[in-house]
């Protein structure tokens, strides 16, 4: 049970006490439907000299489909938004994000 950001806290306890490093990951997570737009957490963990992404809310490992803006020990060093706000009144936060595939031009090598 939990959202995203739970499940990634778990799972860096999990690994850190196993003695394996793990960092947040915060960010957004690509998928087909227009209507899902929503920060979203994962966790990384330091396996043979590389990070790598694990994804429980997902079950996914591998970051094809994640847009990562953040990285941190845990939620308040890599959270989308942090401040402080002091007054009444209301407020409203819009987000867009907009992905593209881009591909690389080929190298071409030159023959001699």
């Amino acid at each position: 049970q939990g959202v995203c950001q739970d499940h990634a806290h778990a799972f860096l306890a999990c690994a850190r006490s196993l003695g394996i490093p793990a960092r947040y990951a915060s960010g957004y997570l690509y998928t087909d439907s227009d209507d899902h737009l929503a920060s979203h957490a994962w966790a990384e963990a330091w396996l043979e000299g590389a990070w790598y992404s694990f994804d429980v809310t997902n079950c996914l490992a591998r970051p094809e489909r994640h847009l990562k803006l953040a990285i941190g020990r845990d939620y308040l060093d890599a959270c989308p938004v942090r401040g402080m706000r002091r007054g009444g009144g209301t407020e409203q936060m819009h987000a867009h994000v907009e992905v593209e595939v881009e591909v690389a031009p080929m190298l071409q090598v030159q023959q001699q």
